[in-house]
């Protein structure tokens, strides 16, 4: 509900007592006006008090389970998050989701030409704005095409929407601008339907739902042979790249609020691998035990869809721990053990050891459905315990970067020539990043000349590519 500030009208006097109250020294103030003027407002914060503990701190069985939308008409008024304020100011939500946010145009991608094309190829009975399988990403998780929200019945219209990340708003839309729903928990708010998106983990695993895919939410190999794009996500990158609508401060700067962290780059990258590994172990155990199998979405593109020159680089580099033709599985679980390395404690290592297990069933090549649906489980039973709390379980210091730094350049040099072509990219663009700040300042002695004088002085991924191309057209 959002409440608009009115004029206020009526007799001037009352006007004046009240500017008489604020000079005392100049006027009585009248006490019939002054009770004239106080009951209004006694009123107006009964209006506004929230609701009874019943209802405000109702669990899960005592509000509806239906999920019911409010669309994002109702988070649109002046007074609420629509005041035009400037970016990343409260206020000034709906603004720039409506305005800069390609979410918001997430409905309207489905009656383009590559929608119809899609549909086309799937020969699919209906339309892709109609169809389930596209209204769950490109609307809302909790979106049912069969039973449309009886408050909001043009929700879908409004793409991915607030209601979309931050859930389904019929329970608590009413007083979350109260100052004791900010003492709620996360846990709290959850139970009325209101998704955590104060913490990391929480941010990831609302995005992670559309962009890495979930039970009865993905991309699979039909999907993409169809026209639709590979789902390519990397938690950082794309948190980086979203046009903020939250004040930045609360997530960078450690001196203004308790929630900043100076180190928050690398604790994002850090708690995305996590995440997205969960999500991947989630869908990989429910496409093994429910749809047809193997499913070749689970593995890299480019196992399969390269030239077939020979001699080439691949065979050049060899295949690891894999036999020649065997698919290299799971691009999302590619730098997870580095993200896992960060961590202390039993259940981190159990989950390290659950990786080996799925990595070795899903390399041997042709696995077995059971068998890979069962160790899933098992990893997915850790990783959950290990995501509980994860934000606090982050180190707390500068030196996260730092080592993160470290594991990577100690293990990337093992992990690119047998990865996936995502995660050398990942690795290179980590490796030219470093690259790029060392030329910024004196840097250490041993730096290569080459790269010294081979890189500009401020990364410019465009001009290194002029460079490469240049380089390798001299040397042919």
């Amino acid at each position: 509900m959002c409440l608009t500030r009115l004029p206020l009208r009526g007799d001037d006097s009352l006007g004046d007592s009240f500017h008489h109250a604020a000079n005392p020294g100049r006027a009585f103030v009248n006490p019939r006006l002054l009770l004239l003027a106080i009951v209004p407002l006694g009123i107006a914060f009964a209006l506004l008090r929230e609701p009874d503990s019943s209802v405000a701190d109702a669990g899960p069985t005592k509000v509806s389970r239906t999920p019911q939308f409010l669309g994002a008409g109702s988070c649109s008024a002046s007074a609420c998050h629509n005041a035009n304020f400037a970016k990343g100011h409260t206020g000034s939500e709906y603004t720039l989701w409506i305005t800069r946010d390609p979410h918001a145009k997430a409905y309207e991608t489905l009656f383009g030409e590559r929608s119809l094309l899609m549909q086309k190829n799937l020969r699919s009975p209906m339309s892709a704005h109609e169809d389930p399988r596209c209204l769950k990403c490109h609307v809302a998780p909790d979106y049912d095409v069969k039973q449309a929200p009886p408050v909001a019945p043009y929700f879908k219209t409004d793409g991915v929407s607030c209601e979309s990340c931050h859930g389904p708003a019929k329970n608590w839309a009413a007083f979350h601008h109260l100052a004791s729903w900010q003492l709620k928990t996360p846990a709290q708010k959850k139970s009325l339907g209101m998704k955590d998106t104060q913490s990391l983990a929480g941010r990831a695993q609302v995005c992670v739902t559309c962009h890495v895919g979930a039970p009865g939410m993905e991309v699979d190999h039909d999907l993409i042979a169809a026209g639709h794009p590979r789902l390519h996500f990397e938690f950082a990158a794309f948190h980086d790249a979203m046009p903020r609508h939250w004040p930045d401060f609360k997530d960078r700067d450690a001196t203004k609020s308790a929630r900043g962290r100076p180190d928050f780059e690398a604790r994002a990258w850090l708690v995305g691998q996590l995440v997205t590994a969960h999500a991947a172990l989630e869908l990989l155990a429910d496409r093994a035990a429910e749809k047809p199998w193997p499913e070749f979405a689970e593995y890299d593109c480019a196992a399969c869809h390269h030239d077939l020159q020979s001699p080439s680089a691949r065979q050049k580099s060899g295949y690891g721990k894999r036999k020649p033709g065997v698919l290299p599985w799971g691009h999302y679980l590619a730098l997870s053990p580095l993200a896992i390395e960060t961590l202390a404690g039993e259940d981190a290592q159990a989950l390290r050891d659950q990786l080996r297990a799925v990595q070795k069933i899903m390399d041997a090549g042709n696995p077995r459905r059971d068998g890979v649906a069962d160790a899933a489980r098992r990893a997915t039973v850790i990783s959950r315990t290990v995501l509980r709390d994860l934000d606090q379980r982050l180190p707390h210091s500068l030196s996260l970067q730092a080592r993160l730094q470290t594991f990577v350049e100690a293990r990337g040099a093992d992990l690119a020539p047998t990865a996936d072509w995502l995660t050398q990219v990942q690795l290179s663009h980590a490796a030219l990043r470093k690259a790029a700040r060392d030329l910024r300042s004196p840097g250490p002695a041993e730096l290569p000349k080459a790269i010294r004088e081979g890189l500009p002085l401020h990364f410019d991924p465009q001009a290194i590519k002029q460079r490469l191309l240049s380089n390798s057209k001299k040397g042919s």
